[in-house]
């Protein structure tokens, strides 16, 4: 599977909901967080939004993906078939399985994170493949990466190169 965006949400200025997510990995940067942050579409219309919050959780898991999934409420609950989930850099395997236990079947990022490998997850594994209608990412790459090297240049390091 290459990069792949739907048909059925091409039509969508994607670029806008990704300008959103930066927005929160921006507030999250600036709260001390990992800047990295999440929005939620459903129909043209942002009903969630997260942003990495561990230090004010004290919780690892308090990924900007997984905020912005469990912000979906009733909307993402019944209309969870024409979600689309935006985040700021590609999730991680957890984040990635938590879209597809959630069945958000769109992920557009912006930075790719060369540590993850949830492309080579969603590629080789046919359960989180058939969920998964469309996975695109470097939409607004440098842009994200300037935000998240505002805050934390040592975690933009290893994300693009995998070493610390």
């Amino acid at each position: 599977m290459t990069q792949y965006i739907s048909p059925e949400i091409e039509h969508l200025n994607l670029e806008k909901f990704m300008r959103e997510a930066l927005l929160e990995a921006d507030e999250a940067g600036k709260a001390g967080e990992y800047p990295i942050g999440s929005v939620l579409v459903l129909d043209g219309e942002i009903i969630s939004r997260g942003r990495a919050r561990h230090k004010e959780s004290k919780n690892q898991i308090r990924h900007a993906e997984l905020n912005a999934l469990l912000n979906g409420g009733e909307k993402l609950w019944t209309d969870f078939r024409r979600a689309i989930l935006f985040t700021t850099v590609e999730p991680c395997p957890m984040c990635l399985g938590a879209v597809v236990m959630a069945d958000v079947p769109h992920i557009i990022y912006a930075l790719r994170d060369m540590v993850v490998h949830s492309k080579i997850t969603l590629e080789s594994n046919p359960y989180i493949r058939r969920h998964i209608k469309s996975y695109f990412g470097g939409m607004l790459e440098d842009e994200s990466a300037a935000v998240i090297g505002k805050y934390n240049p040592r975690i933009l390091k290893y994300m693009q190169t995998g070493r610390l």
